[in-house]
C-alpha cells in the first residue's frame, strides 16, 4: 500500500453551532448489446524501468440502441515475458485518466481492470490498457530484459450480450532495463492542514490537503492529472465544490462510481523544468455529515499521472511515508 498516508490527517465533521442545513463519440446503433472493436494501437516500443500507464492496447466500446453499463475490462498477459515485469494493470479513458485503481495478475496471467461506466445508447468510447513497470526490485526487469510483452483483452464485465472477435492484442513492448528516464519526488504541500481539526457544517473552501511535485535532474515532467483517495467515512453527498488547485486555477473533480476517488485532470499538462516543483491541493465545502470524517490522500504512487517530456514515458514516484 503505497500511500501517501501523512499528506492529510482527517478532519472530523462537526455540527454548527447555528442552523444548519469521458468523453464519448456518436455512431449509429446498429442492434442491441456492446460492440468491442479493435482500436488504432499503440506503436510497439521498450518497457523500461518503473515506466507508468504504459500503453498496451485499445479498444472501442459501442453501445446499441439501449445504454450499457460496464463495470470492468478483463486482460491476459501474453507474449514471451513473465508476469514480474508489472507491477499493476490499468485502464484508462480517451482522455488518460485512470479508471479504477491498479490491479496485479493473477495465476492464469488475468486481470479485471476499471470502474462502472455507462456507455450512452449509439455512441461509442475508446479505452486503453496500459502496464506499470516493475522498478526493478530483486533485478527483476534486468533478469527479463529482452523478453516482449504484451497485453490482451479477452472479455468486458456487463450485462448486455457482447459481440466482437476477441482477443484483441495491441503493442509488444520489449523489457529494457538500460534506459533511465525521469523521476519525480512528493512532500507534503505548502497548504496542508498536517493536523486533525474539528470543522463545522457549512465550513467553505477548506484545503483538506496538499502535495509538492518535485522533477528530477534527468528530464522536464509534465503533469497530467492526479487523483485524490477519500478514506473518510463522510460521503460525497457531505462535500461540496471540490476542486483541485494549481498555482490559484481550479480544477473540477470526477468521482468514481464508489465516491472514494476524485481525478482532476490539468488540460493539455502542467509542464515542471528540472529541478523545479509544483504546488497541488484539494478544497472544498463541507455540507453535511455530523460526526464523519473526511481524509484525502494520494493512496497510489501512480494516483499522480506525470510523463517526462524527452522520453516521452510515464513516471512512477517513490512510495510515500509518514513524512513525505
Amino acid at each position: 500500500r503505497a500511500k501517501y498516508d501523512s499528506l492529510m490527517e482527517a478532519v472530523v465533521i462537526s455540527s454548527s453551532s447555528s442552523s444548519s442545513t469521458g468523453s464519448s463519440s456518436s455512431v449509429v446503433a446498429t442492434g442491441e448489446g456492446l460492440t468491442i472493436t479493435s482500436a488504432t494501437q499503440p506503436t510497439n516500443s521498450l518497457a523500461v524501468i518503473s515506466a507508468a500507464k504504459l500503453p498496451f492496447t485499445k479498444v472501442t466500446l459501442t453501445a446499441g440502441v439501449s445504454d450499457v453499463t460496464v463495470t470492468g475490462i478483463t486482460v491476459e498477459r501474453t507474449g514471451l515475458a513473465i508476469d514480474g515485469v508489472f507491477s499493476g494493470i490499468v485502464l484508462l479513458d480517451e482522455t488518460g485518466a485512470q479508471l479504477g485503481i491498479a490491479k496485479t495478475l493473477n495465476s492464469e496471467h488475468k486481470v479485471t481492470v476499471g470502474d462502472t461506466i455507462t456507455i450512452k445508447a449509439g455512441a461509442s468510447q475508446t479505452f486503453t490498457v496500459a502496464g506499470n513497470m516493475n522498478d526493478n526490485t530483486g533485478s527483476v526487469m534486468a533478469n527479463a530484459a529482452g523478453q516482449v510483452a504484451s497485453l490482451s483483452v479477452t472479455g468486458v464485465s456487463t450485462s448486455a450480450t457482447v459481440a466482437g472477435s476477441l482477443p484483441i492484442t495491441g503493442a509488444s513492448h520489449t523489457i529494457n532495463a538500460s534506459l533511465t528516464i525521469g523521476s519525480v519526488t512528493m512532500a507534503i504541500g505548502a497548504n496542508d492542514p498536517a493536523n486533525s481539526p474539528s470543522k463545522e457544517i457549512g465550513t467553505t473552501g477548506y484545503v483538506f490537503s496538499g502535495v509538492k511535485v518535485t522533477a528530477g535532474s534527468a528530464e522536464k515532467i509534465r503533469v497530467k492529472s492526479i487523483r485524490w483517495n477519500q478514506s473518510g467515512s463522510a460521503a460525497p453527498s457531505d462535500l461540496a465544490n471540490i476542486k483541485t488547485y494549481v498555482d490559484g486555477t481550479a480544477y473540477d473533480t470526477a468521482v468514481s462510481s464508489d465516491g472514494k476517488y476524485y481525478t482532476s485532470t490539468f488540460g493539455a499538462g502542467l509542464v515542471v523544468d528540472k529541478g523545479a516543483n509544483v504546488q497541488i491541493m484539494i478544497k472544498g465545502d463541507i455540507s453535511g455529515g455530523s460526526g464523519r470524517t473526511v481524509d484525502f490522500d494520494i493512496y497510489k504512487t501512480t494516483d499522480l499521472s506525470v510523463s517526462g517530456e524527452t522520453f516521452g514515458y510515464g513516471i512512477t514516484p517513490p512510495n510515500g511515508t509518514d513524512a513525505s
